[in-house]
């Protein structure tokens, strides 16, 4: 899998449809949450698109601080079902870390992470910092990298 780094005027049309058909699939559809995915805060985020054989499979984006946190964050991360399993999660939380270090030099890195995904997030030096709390019926904790 190969992963490229773009702001939101850098998006072809074809990417956003198919970046926003990849987190309607996953949040809406296959965690049946009804809830405002088109969030307004696309416009200022980094999208990571992660391809393989020229097609979609993992997505995230990087926000800076001040929109969804006081920190910047990491959020919608999204490996497609038939991809997961292969390691491409591990590659794209990756490139979108690295991304928002490179873009948020020496700052914390704030997510918010399903619960059965906290092992995953710690592994990349992530500590949980709140207790379980439901999300639109899905169990998260708030993690925090902090600034190098």
């Amino acid at each position: 899998m190969t992963t490229e780094a773009k702001k939101f005027e850098e998006l072809s049309g074809s990417q956003l449809y198919e970046l926003m058909k990849l987190r309607v699939d996953i949040f809406v559809v296959e965690q049946e949450c009804a809830y405002e995915e088109l969030d307004n805060f696309d416009q200022v985020a980094t999208h990571i698109l992660g391809y393989s054989q020229n097609e979609l499979v993992a997505y995230a984006r990087v926000l800076p601080p001040d929109t969804v946190y006081t920190q910047s964050s990491i959020g919608r991360v999204a490996v497609k079902k038939e991809a997961r399993n292969t390691g491409f999660g591990r590659i794209l939380f990756k490139a979108a870390l690295e991304e928002a270090q490179r873009l948020y030099l020496g700052q914390e890195i704030k997510i918010q992470a399903q619960i059965y995904l906290e092992e995953f997030y710690a592994s990349f030096g992530f500590k949980t910092i709140s207790e379980p709390y439901p999300d639109w019926g899905i169990w998260h904790v708030d993690m925090i990298l902090e600034a190098s």
